[in-house]
C-alpha cells in the first residue's frame, strides 16, 4: 500500500470519527432539550393567592388563581355563591363551586364585555377580563398557545388545551360538585371533542382530570345563550410541557363563514 493510500485512509478515518462525535453531541443536545425544555412554565400564584385572600369580603371568598398562556389572563379565582358577580367586573374570574379538594372538572367563569362581536380581538390591552379567551377562536393564536395554569391548595397544575367550542349554556354544566364518574367523563369528553372547532393532537380520556373556561360571547347573535368554551386536561405524571399539532375541525367553517361575513368588533 503506497504512502498516498495510507494518507487517504487516515483521513477517512478522522472525517468518520469527526462525523461521530458530532452525531453523538447532537443526540445528547436534543436528549437535554427534550429533558429540560418547558413550553409554559410553571410561574407560582400561590402567594397571590394568599395576599388576594387577605382581602377577602362576606360577599366572596378566594379559591384559587388562573392564568392563562398567551393572554394577560392572570387572576384570581373567587366563589361568590349570595354575589351578583355581574355587579363586580374587577380583575377575576370565578366559580360556581367550592371543594376542599382539585375536582377532575374544574368549572371557571369571567367575563366577556368588550369583545363580543363576529371579530373578536386578539390579546387586546384594552380587555381587563376574560375577553382574551376569544383569541383562541383563531388557529394562529391556538398553534402556540396551549397550556392553562391552575393554583389551588396551595399547588400550581398545568392543564393542555384539546378542545375548543361554542356550547348552549345549558349543556356546559357549571354545577358539579363532585367529581364525575367515569362514565360521565367520557360522556363530556366525547361531546365536547365532537363540539370542538379544532382537532389537536392530544389525547383524553375518563381517568384524566379536566378544567372548563366559560365566557360569553355573541358570536351567534344576541338572541341567543351561546357560550365560548376552552377544555383542557391536566398534565400526567411524566408527561412533557411542549407545543403539539392543532388544525381546523369541520365544525370550523361554521365560524369562519361568520367571521367573514359578520359585524366589525365594537
Amino acid at each position: 500500500m503506497s504512502k498516498r493510500t495510507r494518507m487517504l485512509i487516515l483521513k477517512k478515518k478522522k472525517v468518520f470519527l469527526l462525523i461521530g462525535i458530532l452525531s453523538f453531541l447532537c443526540f445528547i443536545s436534543a436528549i437535554g432539550f427534550l429533558l429540560f425544555y418547558d413550553y409554559y412554565p410553571v410561574e407560582s400564584r400561590v402567594s397571590n393567592v394568599e395576599r388576594y385572600a387577605s382581602s377577602d369580603s362576606s360577599d366572596y371568598t378566594t379559591v384559587g388563581w388562573l392564568r392563562v398562556q398567551g393572554t394577560n389572563i392572570d387572576y384570581p379565582v373567587i366563589y361568590a355563591p349570595d354575589y351578583d358577580l355581574s355587579m363586580k367586573t374587577d380583575d377575576f374570574v370565578w366559580t360556581e363551586v367550592s371543594s376542599d379538594r382539585l375536582l377532575n372538572k374544574v368549572n371557571i367563569i369571567g367575563h366577556n364585555i368588550l369583545n363580543l362581536s363576529t371579530h373578536p380581538l386578539v390579546t387586546s390591552e384594552n380587555h381587563k377580563r376574560f375577553e382574551q379567551l376569544m383569541s383562541f377562536v383563531y388557529l394562529d393564536f391556538v398553534k402556540e398557545n396551549k397550556y392553562i395554569q391552575y393554583t389551588f391548595q396551595d399547588k400550581n397544575y398545568i392543564y393542555k388545551i384539546f378542545s375548543i367550542s361554542f356550547v348552549d349554556h345549558d349543556d356546559i354544566g357549571l354545577y358539579a360538585f363532585e367529581d364525575y364518574t367515569k362514565d360521565e367523563m367520557n360522556d363530556y369528553i366525547q361531546q365536547s371533542l365532537q363540539d370542538s372547532i379544532f382537532e389537536f393532537d392530544i389525547d383524553v380520556d375518563e381517568d384524566d382530570k379536566i378544567i372548563s373556561l366559560v365566557t360569553c360571547t355573541r358570536m351567534f347573535g344576541y338572541g341567543n345563550d351561546i357560550e365560548f368554551r376552552v377544555d383542557a386536561r391536566l398534565v400526567r405524571e411524566g408527561e412533557m410541557k411542549m407545543n403539539y399539532g392543532v388544525q381546523k375541525s369541520d365544525k370550523y367553517q361554521e365560524i369562519d363563514d361568520i367571521m367573514k361575513g359578520g359585524e366589525n368588533n365594537v
